[in-house]
């Protein structure tokens, strides 16, 4: 017997627990968890996996920061 599972209910499931608990570790800790993002070039897809993770972060109640840097950063530049 097969079971269907309900991706999309399980995902937001998971992400307002994630709210919840960022929610807590704010009110007790006073720390607001952060994603760091660095972005080389000009990919658009890349663009939009970067836009929809800030959006994610958004709804759970991280901080998001976002560092674009040109297509002609080199290695040294980047580290």
């Amino acid at each position: 017997m097969a079971i269907i599972i309900d991706g999309k209910a399980i995902a937001n499931s998971v992400k307002e627990e994630i709210r919840q608990a960022t929610q807590h570790l704010q009110q007790t800790q006073g720390i607001t968890p952060t994603l760091a993002v660095v972005l080389v070039g000009e990919d658009p897809a890349s663009q939009v996996y970067v836009r929809n993770k800030k959006k994610a972060c958004e709804f759970v109640g991280f901080r998001s920061i976002s560092h674009e840097l040109p297509a002609t950063t080199t290695q040294e530049e980047l580290l």
